[in-house]
This record gives C-alpha cells, structure tokens and sequence, in this order.
C-alpha cells in the first residue's frame, strides 16, 4: 500500500484522546498543524504522493498522519491493519518509516493472532532516526493463522517530533501454488494444497505445504524446536556456560531475535547464550547432540536456523566428533553479525562410524540465538547414549 488513493483498510484503533491516525491530504490541512508531517512523502519525494503518518513536523503531499489536536498525559496512536488469513515461509515485509525529532518517543510494530489474547513486538524503534525515511525489513516467516498487525505510538505529554510510514509490501508471503504433480524428482507432491515442495524442506518443522503434510512421517529423535525443552540433546559439562531456552527478545537492547522461528511469536521458544558477566571474551558454550548411527555412503544433512545480530557478535560453530572428549571436525563457522533475521544452514555429514554434532556458540557481547537442530531422515538411525 502506497496509500495514494485510500488508507487500504489501516485504521486508527483508539480513537478520541486527540492523538489518532488520520488519512488526509496537504490541502485538507489547517495552517496550525502543517508541521506535523515529513517535508515529503517516500512514494515520490514530491508534492503528490500519499503517506501514514504521525508526527509534529511538515508533510507535503496526500498522507495519513495522527494529528495531535492537542496533549495530554498518556495518548495512544494505533495504527491497525487489516487482517490477513496466513503468510508463507519466505514472507517477509517492508515499509518506510520516519521518526524524527528531540522527544519524538518510540514506536512498536505489533503482531496479533486471531483468537489469542497474546501478542509480539516484531520492530522497536526508540529514538529520533534523523530527518529522513529509513527503510524497514522485518522477517515474518510461516504464520498459519491469520493475523493483523498495528503501528503503535503512546506519548506521556512530551512527545515533539514526527513520525511516518509509507509505502508497506508484504514479498514473498504466497503459499507455493497446487500443480497436477510434481516434474522434479527432488520435488514433494502435498497431499491435499497439491502443491510442489522441495524434498530438502521435508521434516524441517516448518509447514511448507500449507496441509502439514510435509512433516508428516517424521521421526520425533532427530528433531527439535525447543517448545518442550531441549529433547535429547545436552549441555556439554566441560564448557565455560550453558545456551539459555528463551521466549520473545533477549534481555539485551538491540540484540538477538524479538521471536522464535518456529512459532514465529513470542511463545515460541529457541536457545541463546547470554553476553553479559561473568562469562568473559571466548568463553563458550557448548549443546550435545545424540549420538547417532554411521551414515550410509550418501551420508544425510544436518539443518539449523541461526540467529546472530548486533554490533559485537563473535561466533557460532558446528562440529562432527567420533570420539568423546575431543573437539571434532569442524563443519561450519561464521562471525559476526547477519542482521535481525533467522537464517537456514545446511551441514552435509558422512560418517563410517556412531559420529555426535556439537554446536558452540562463543561469548558475544549480545545475544545469539538458534533453533531447530534438526538432522535429516536420510540418517540412519539414534544412538540413545553419549560418546
């Protein structure tokens, strides 16, 4: 929505304390609240265009904006969508937004599931961005029910500054289409959507099909999203700390993942290892895999989602080990920051004997999270005790 000929369906959701989302046009404007706006909207940087906003600054151009009649303690700016029935996994969505000024305050995107009383913060914006548009890009992945989502903005009586968002697109989000089979031998047909899925996203805990069908037939010990804890996989008792089962943001501003990627909400669950002291540079910690059976000469693959953002992020890795107490091989590293996304890694593994995955994750000055440590079912069997 570029919002130039209507608001498509957003809409101020607490209404009467002068503080709300409004949908207008630079000439429907009284002189007096002129300055609540961007000098200009995002969709053309001209006098012509059509934007969300909220704000105590100068728009020029068709937008919709919450106008501050007048200020009080405690006003609540709810910008609410309209409700959407699901999203696919690789949905994600985009929009512009604009928060300047001294005492412009904060400004949540919130996640709502139908029937749930339960919400989750997907984006947090909490001072002033500059004078400017900034683009926004928050991964919503897999949600199989529907859902709205609303921009909110509370002021306690000090709020100066302006607010604005504009051009909202949702890529991605589709749920592939049903076929009349599937050409690819690497393809799975979906039992009932009939779409075509790729055969690696079987039993990956994500519902790619749109039926569940894809996870169907999966075996429940070489998979794990963390919902009911750490299924069989241990803390190693020879590291310097342990990965902590989380809900919803770490406890560090700025960092680490505002929801889990299974669930994709706040109730869902994933591991992190926390930053602060007394864990020092390096230290790491260190999650036990099961042991499982040597791999037949096409070995099986190994998949994870990761999550490592903020501006001092170290490092996570993967290990293969045949023996007990050594290190083991290692698989995979990575360093550094990946930005507010989880992020999918396949691992190949070959091994002629009874081999253990070990996933280390080095001491980072922010959290870093990860989820769904999930071997595929081309291995060939579980050992239920440890090397």
């Amino acid at each position: 929505c570029d919002f130039e000929a209507s608001s498509c369906r957003w809409f101020e959701a607490v209404s009467g304390d002068d503080f709300d989302w409004i949908w207008s046009s630079p000439s429907d404007l009284a002189a007096d609240f002129e300055h609540q706006a961007p000098p200009q909207d995002h969709t053309h940087s001209t006098i012509s265009g059509r934007v969300l906003m909220f704000c105590f600054c100068i728009l020029i151009g068709h937008f919709m904006f919450i106008l501050q009649k007048s200020s009080r303690f405690f006003q609540i700016a709810k910008l609410q969508s309209p409700s959407f029935s699901q999203t696919g996994p690789g949905c994600t969505l985009y929009f512009w937004f604009y928060n300047y000024g001294l005492f412009v305050g904060p400004t949540d995107l919130v996640l709502h599931l139908e029937n749930s009383s339960d919400s989750t913060v997907l984006w947090r914006v909490l001072y002033n961005q500059g004078n400017k548009w900034s683009e926004v890009a928050i991964q919503l992945g897999r949600l199989t029910q529907p859902f709205s989502l609303s921009l909110n903005k509370v002021s306690l009586g000090i709020y100066d500054g302006v607010s604005a968002v504009d051009d909202i697109r949702f890529e991605n989000c589709t749920l592939p289409p049903p076929a009349e089979s599937c050409e690819s031998p690497d393809h799975f047909w979906c039992r009932h959507t009939k779409a075509c899925v790729e055969k690696a996203q079987l039993c990956d805990l994500v519902d790619d099909c749109g039926d569940w069908t894809d996870e169907a037939d999966c075996e429940p010990g070489l998979q794990c999203n963390f919902e009911n804890g750490i299924c069989n996989w241990e803390q190693d008792t020879e590291d310097d700390f342990d990965w902590t089962r989380n809900q919803g943001p770490t406890s560090t501003i700025n960092t680490g993942p505002m929801k889990d990627h299974t669930v994709g909400t706040a109730q869902g669950h994933y591991l992190y290892i926390e930053s602060s002291e007394p864990q020092v540079f390096q230290n790491n910690a260190v999650l036990l895999s099961p042991v499982f059976s040597a791999t037949d000469p096409k070995g099986c693959t190994f998949r994870l989602y990761y999550h490592m953002f903020g501006k001092r992020i170290y490092s996570l890795a993967v290990y293969q080990r045949v023996w007990s107490n050594t290190k083991g091989k290692l698989l995979w590293q990575i360093f550094g920051n990946q930005g507010n996304s989880w992020m999918r890694k396949l691992l190949s593994i070959s091994s002629g004997q009874p081999f253990q995955v070990r996933t280390i994750g080095y001491r980072m000055y922010v959290g870093s999270a990860r989820d769904h440590c999930v071997p595929e079912r081309k291995a060939s069997g579980i050992q239920s005790q440890f090397l």
